[in-house]
């Protein structure tokens, strides 16, 4: 149990890691393509130095925002402390990139003075929005995924129970048994072997009905146990002499039954 808990955490946490460096690598190939080699190296000191910056926006966003305020629908509770995270944390992504990156590393970003005026942080924080969307998209198409994985292994298990249902319906003993009787009736051209084969249809037919109805009538199974002697007739040269004997209503009784004839030491299959 704690082992496979370990290895989820373990797959969670490199997927983290794989997110978040191919999207260091990739702006920073976006950014700096075309531009002198100084460039890759400013714009890629630029996203690893602001990287808790925007880890720590996206995290607080995806699993304490939504799980806490959008699912449970608290709107005013959400949408303030979703543009509060967005204000906030755009300041201090131009509070480090204009005093201390851009400064010091090539970009060629202009430096401006009031670089915190309210519409050039709007600005940045629409652009700190975008990789909080790609890793919202990213995980609610992951989840799409197990989701439509698990839906088809829950169908397949379903399929899986309704074959073994069905199976154990048909009883696979009594067919066995009268396919056997059957070649036996074929390799000594016995000249009812036609009736022997529609009557076992028959019966197998009665059998699955009978397992569909949620109350089956008790007359049904007397109906089932006549058929299954009547083919046992079919197949041995001394045909059984069985009398069933109902008191009361057999119309309304709802019940199961169970019969195993014994003939000559040999047991039929049990309905």
């Amino acid at each position: 149990m704690a082992s496979g808990v370990e290895i989820n955490l373990s797959k969670r946490v490199w997927r983290h890691v794989i997110f978040w460096t191919a999207w260091v690598l990739g702006f920073t190939f976006i950014q700096s393509f075309g531009k002198p080699y100084p460039y890759y190296f400013g714009w890629f000191s630029y996203y690893m130095l602001t990287l808790p910056i925007f880890m720590a926006h996206t995290y607080l966003v995806a699993y304490v925002l939504i799980p806490k305020f959008l699912t449970n629908r608290l709107w005013p509770v959400f949408v303030l402390s979703f543009f509060g995270l967005l204000y906030g944390f755009s300041i201090l992504e131009l509070f480090l990139s204009n005093e201390f990156i851009f400064r010091w590393y090539p970009t060629g970003t202009l430096l401006l003075d009031n670089y915190l005026r309210p519409g050039n942080v709007i600005i940045s924080g629409l652009g700190n929005l975008y990789i909080v969307l790609v890793f919202l998209a990213t995980r609610t198409i992951r989840n799409w995924y197990l989701a439509s994985n698990q839906k088809k292994m829950l169908e397949q298990e379903k399929l899986h129970r309704q074959i073994e249902d069905t199976i154990s319906r048909v009883q696979p003993r009594m067919l066995l048994y009268a396919i056997d009787q059957i070649e036996q009736m074929v390799e000594r051209g016995d000249p009812d072997v036609t009736v022997a084969i529609a009557l076992t249809s028959e019966l197998l037919s009665d059998i699955m009905m009978y397992h569909r109805e949620a109350h089956p009538l008790f007359t049904t199974e007397v109906e089932m146990v006549k058929k299954l002697l009547a083919l046992v007739s079919l197949f041995r040269k001394d045909p059984p002499e069985v009398d069933i004997f109902l008191s009361g209503d057999p119309g309304h009784i709802r019940g199961s039954i169970h019969v195993t004839v014994q003939l000559s030491g040999h047991g039929l299959p049990r309905i």
